[in-house]
């Protein structure tokens, strides 16, 4: 990763959690404690971001992802920044988990 896209990628994750009382984990894509990115009480963010008009979402990201915040006891959102957004992704169960709170 660039200087550039780290810098981006960190301010991503500080403003996620700024935004959702969360904190961000040291070294996630490192360490073996805390994986995701950020994480809160009830959920762990996974996240990603690109200058690029597209964004290549695998199903074994998604399902590590899952994996890594099921095992901390939340719910994961897997979170891309591109063309100057956050764009969520979660699962239809976990949608389905908040509109019923």
């Amino acid at each position: 990763m660039t200087n550039r896209g780290l810098k981006r990628s960190q301010r991503q994750e500080k403003g996620l959690a700024k935004k959702y009382d969360g904190k961000v984990s040291p070294g996630s894509g490192n360490g073996w404690i805390h994986k995701n990115d950020v994480r809160n009480d009830e959920f762990s963010f996974e996240a990603k971001t690109t200058e690029k008009s597209q964004y290549a979402l695998k199903l074994a990201d998604l399902r590590t992802a899952e994996r890594n915040a099921l095992l901390s006891g939340r719910e994961m959102v897997f979170v891309i920044e591109m063309g100057g957004r956050n764009w969520m992704v979660l699962s239809q169960e976990t949608f389905d988990t908040i509109l019923e709170t």
